[in-house]
């Protein structure tokens, strides 16, 4: 029994989701996915309007990969109990998943140099239809109608969203979209691949998934950095500019607890629950930059938004169908019987006359 308990055991810092109801821990894991990650967007964009640190995209990676890598290793020392060494998976899956996670997280803030933000997120939000593709390849799954109704719906509502803002600023750069496209690619079996990873090794915890698998990227974009001639030149930028490192450990402070909450999300609601999540808050993070970036409006905002507001609802209503109509079953009755207990009594007189 022990040991049942310990297999599914979903730890973010120490604490046990597991505990929870399924909708519990889909709705603390999801909000906590959607406000780390949206103050961590924040921050991503307002370095990358620090002067010149535009081409400084793959060192801010090294920085996050690296303290990220520290803090995971606190984590899983004193917070979250470490697996057995026999529960342990190869090396080689690490390596695996850390090519995989430097070239969706890598490739994508490098992209921020030669993209405006919006851009980025037209590119980024087409990530929903590869990994469906990419869940039918390496898991073998099966989606519903709802499934596709709502990727398509989030898709086109969520282009439509950053074109608009793209209209406003174009900075379109053919090798930005190179990049970026890459990064899409990654992006399509990292998800996917980090699902079977937990699923193989349910006994691993995600902490300790993610510092061998950020340390391994740590190292893999240093060796990059050298190779290319940019570990210095930025190294040197860095230190001119007082609010780089700072700005960098809190951004991937945000981005470490924002992996460990999608880790744990993946864990209990899978991947294509997660990937709608981290979708939905990226238009809430273009929306915050509207109002801490300056941007202008228009009514396209309003009715793209509500496309992927409308795809949110059905894949929750597809996930939750028999509570969801079971709650409505309830507040019907409840306000039925509300109304009867509070209906005006008719005297006999008055029911004479109602039937004559």
């Amino acid at each position: 029994m022990q040991h049942s308990s310990h297999k599914s055991a979903n730890l973010v810092c120490g604490i046990d989701f597991s505990k929870l109801s399924k909708s519990a821990q889909f709705i603390s894991l999801s909000s906590s996915v959607l406000g780390l990650f949206i103050i961590y967007g924040y921050i991503q964009e307002k370095i990358f309007h620090i002067p010149g640190f535009r081409a400084h995209g793959w060192y801010l990676s090294f920085i996050q990969f690296t303290f990220v890598s520290v803090i995971s290793y606190i984590d899983s020392s004193l917070l979250s109990k470490s697996a057995k060494r026999r529960e342990m998976p190869p090396y080689y899956e690490f390596m695996i998943l850390s090519w995989m996670t430097v070239g969706t997280i890598g490739l994508s803030t490098v992209a921020l140099g030669f993209l405006n933000f919006p851009t980025q997120v037209i590119f980024k939000s087409c990530k929903l239809i590869p990994v469906m593709i990419g869940g039918i390849i390496i898991l073998g799954k099966k989606y519903t109608l709802y499934d596709y109704c709502s990727v398509f719906l989030m898709c086109f509502g969520l282009i439509w969203f950053s074109l608009a803002d793209q209209t406003v600023s174009p900075e379109f750069e053919p090798k930005g979209i190179i990049i970026i496209c890459l990064a899409l690619c990654f992006d399509a079996v990292f998800g996917n691949y980090q699902e079977k990873l937990l699923k193989k090794y349910p006994h691993f915890t995600n902490s300790g998934i993610i510092f061998y698998t950020y340390s391994f990227g740590s190292v893999i974009i240093f060796t990059w950095l050298c190779a290319t001639g940019q570990f210095l030149t930025s190294m040197q930028f860095a230190s001119q500019h007082s609010d780089v490192y700072p700005l960098a450990m809190v951004y991937a402070t945000f981005g470490y607890l924002g992996v460990q909450c999608v880790l744990a999300l993946i864990k209990s609601s899978g991947v294509l629950i997660t990937t709608i999540v981290t979708t939905m808050r990226k238009v809430l993070t273009v929306v915050l930059s509207f109002l801490f970036f300056t941007k202008p409006f228009t009514f396209q905002y309003v009715w793209s938004g509500s496309l992927v507001f409308l795809g949110i609802c059905i894949s929750i209503y597809k996930r939750n169908r028999i509570p969801i109509l079971n709650a409505i079953s309830s507040t019907i009755i409840a306000i039925q019987s509300f109304k009867n207990s509070h209906r005006t009594p008719i005297s006999m007189a008055d029911r004479t006359i109602q039937q004559v």
